[in-house]
């Protein structure tokens, strides 16, 4: 036998002592996550099984946001871009020509099902694209 091959009984020891400890790891684990038993998994399963509002995706939210703005004649002209940030936050952007156009599409997000906070990125066209300082011309020519 060479040198450096295990014999049989030392495969056998290491491996134990592998899968001990990873036992102890696990245990010691569990004791620092927190008692999980049938009661916490079933309850945890049952959470993600579920469906319904509390539970709808980013991508759905945004999706439904996006549906409800179209539908809303006032801003169904404009091109406002609807985007999950997280379950339940949508961010518009976009442009359009009057703050209560503005105002109108928040309202409308924020009446959709599942979405709590929304991000309002709209700009508003003739307030936000100018220059409010003084104008700065070349003197050189």
């Amino acid at each position: 036998m060479r040198r450096d091959e295990l014999s049989g009984t030392q495969i056998l020891l290491w491996t134990t002592f592998g899968v001990g400890t990873g036992l102890l790891a696990g245990f010691a684990l569990s004791e620092w996550v927190g008692g999980v038993n049938r009661t916490r998994f079933r309850r945890a399963a049952r959470r993600i099984g579920q469906s319904g509002p509390g539970l709808v995706t980013a991508a759905a939210s945004a999706r439904a946001v996006d549906a409800a703005i179209r539908a809303q004649p006032r801003l169904a002209s404009f091109t406002i871009e609807v985007t999950a940030v997280s379950r339940g936050t949508v961010e518009l952007r976009g442009w359009v020509t009057d703050r209560g156009s503005r105002a109108l599409a928040a309202r409308v997000a924020a009446a959709v099902p599942g979405v709590g906070t929304v991000i309002n990125s709209i700009l508003v066209r003739g307030e936000d694209d100018s220059f409010p300082g003084p104008r700065v011309t070349d003197q050189s020519a």
